[in-house]
């Protein structure tokens, strides 16, 4: 039977509702999601590791949970806020019941709560930091529990890698392998994985603590930096890797994170957004088409650099182009360096095709860089 939880936000706006998965007391930051489905991919996404996961979508669990949407094996918020979990799971494809799930992987969760007009005040405020106390953690005061919300802090980016990569190496063969590429897993997602692989490349994971001498003993045509979780700043082990291998001139792909990283190899800086790029219909311009994308993005830092073409901050890299930009607030949507084997996206390219035999812009340009080098 349910009980009592509270949504509690570091500037003091407290919402009552009801336990939903785990009970107990989870801090994160406050992101929401917009899809009407797909929930499952939100919440084993990496990139939403130790995040407070609002769901605008009023019901939550309806479609239930299976293996294959599943993009890892774990569920990654620390919490999860929700309208009204559904009664009952109706789809062809569901193998489990949501909040069981959720139970068993110790995601404290929140229900009764109107996520849309929490969506708005986020929207309003910026990025909130927020605490979910479910159960018995609810019963102390008001002011205890702010106080305890604004004692949190993020985790460190090293740590978030660490806890998102995979601990050893291991390969994805292609049946009809074309090239050999290198994914450093900053917290990669399978759909990244398996757009690589479907588009003959064998792919060898490594840890996002690889180094220039483990890509090299690997024996690749190519690098993928993924997306996952943290500031790119802090990201300094995967930063000097970037930068040996642009020195390298060896071809890169950077998705999310992955694309700050290189950034930041390039010299170009990165900011905190106002207000963070989550879920679906993101749009994004194409410079060279005169088209608009409509992409899923999952991030809070964004990459600074002047709108068309210019020698990179480190000037030895030659000229780069801002490729695409944001249609919402301008931010950089990928970079392309002229004299290097470079494609970098903000965006989760993966999602912007319907099928894998499809053409797509990104993957299909990484393959002409590994086959080319330009």
């Amino acid at each position: 039977m349910s009980t009592s939880a509270k949504l509690v936000l570091a500037d003091g706006t407290i919402y009552a509702g009801t336990t939903y998965a785990a009970t107990g007391s989870v801090f994160g930051q406050l992101v929401f999601d917009t899809t009407m489905t797909g929930y499952q991919h939100s919440l084993t996404n990496p990139a939403n590791a130790h995040t407070l996961m609002v769901f605008t979508f009023p019901h939550i669990g309806n479609v239930g949970v299976n293996a294959a949407d599943a993009e890892s094996d774990t569920y990654w918020p620390a919490g999860v806020i929700i309208r009204e979990p559904a009664r009952v799971r109706s789809n062809w494809q569901s193998e489990r019941d949501l909040d069981t799930e959720l139970t068993a992987a110790g995601v404290v969760g929140i229900a009764g709560i109107d996520t849309r007009a929490l969506t708005r005040h986020i929207a309003g405020t910026g990025q909130v930091a927020a605490g979910i106390f479910a159960g018995d953690d609810a019963d102390a005061p008001d002011a205890d529990l702010v106080a305890k919300v604004r004692a949190w802090s993020k985790p460190a980016t090293e740590q978030l890698l660490a806890e998102v990569t995979t601990a050893t190496a291991y390969e994805v063969a292609a049946d009809h392998p074309q090239h050999t590429v290198a994914l450093i897993d900053l917290g990669v997602r399978r759909a990244t994985i398996n757009q690589l692989v479907e588009r003959g490349n064998t792919v060898k994971v490594l840890p996002a603590s690889a180094t220039m001498a483990d890509v090299t003993a690997a024996g690749v045509d190519g690098v993928v930096f993924s997306s996952g979780p943290g500031n790119p700043a802090e990201a300094t082990v995967q930063i000097e890797l970037a930068t040996a291998l642009l020195d390298a001139k060896t071809p890169l792909l950077g998705i999310g994170l992955g694309h700050q990283i290189i950034a930041r190899a390039l010299g170009y800086d990165t900011v905190l957004l106002d207000q963070a790029q989550r879920g679906p219909n993101q749009p994004v311009y194409d410079v060279a088409s005169g088209q608009s994308l409509m992409t899923t993005q999952n991030h809070e830092y964004a990459v600074v650099a002047p709108q068309g073409t210019a020698a990179a901050p480190n000037a030895h890299y030659g000229e780069v182009t801002v490729s695409q930009y944001s249609l919402n607030d301008k931010s950089v949507e990928a970079l392309r360096p002229e004299a290097l084997p470079v494609v970098t996206v903000q965006y989760y390219p993966e999602n912007t095709a319907v099928a894998v035999d499809e053409s797509h812009p990104v993957f299909d340009a990484f393959a002409s860089l590994m086959a080319t080098g330009n």
